[in-house]
Formats: C-alpha cells, sequence, structure tokens
C-alpha cells in the first residue's frame, strides 16, 4: 500500500466496533461511566470508542468485551461471510 491509500482505509471495522459497544452497554443499562470504571478507561475514552474517534487496541477491545460480558469478536460483528 501506498502512504495515501493508508491515509484513506475506510474505518468501516471502527465504526461497526462503535455500534456495537454502544448498542451492547446501553441494552444493559450502562453508562460509559460505569463501563469505564469496569474497563481501568477514562470515561472520555469510551465516548471516544463510541464515536469511532479513536484507533482501539486489540487489547483494549478485549478489556471492553469484558466489561460488557461478551467475546471480542461480538464487538466487531464481522464474520467470516461478512456480517
Amino acid at each position: 500500500m501506498t502512504e495515501t491509500e493508508i491515509k484513506n482505509i475506510d474505518p468501516y471495522l471502527r465504526r461497526r466496533l462503535a455500534e456495537h459497544v454502544r448498542r451492547l452497554r446501553t441494552e444493559r443499562g450502562v453508562s460509559q461511566e460505569s463501563l469505564s470504571a469496569r474497563c481501568g478507561f477514562h470515561r472520555t475514552y469510551v465516548s471516544q470508542v463510541e464515536r469511532a474517534t479513536v484507533n482501539i487496541t486489540l487489547d483494549n477491545v478485549q478489556r471492553l468485551a469484558f466489561g460488557l460480558g461478551v467475546d471480542p469478536v461480538e464487538l466487531v460483528g464481522v464474520t467470516a461471510e461478512g456480517e
């Protein structure tokens, strides 16, 4: 990949993750502050994840999954077939 191609990568997975984290958190009736405390994050970090403005590491995906009580793969919500 060229440098321009790298800069123009579609953040599809980051947006999917954001949607799933927000949906799962609200379905469970958990505030951003409570989830962040469970995961050892600052509340603003959870907000950034849910807005897809931060490029989250795999370790932090795992921590969020633990905090939400789901498998990390569920947070991305993409299977081998694409959905």
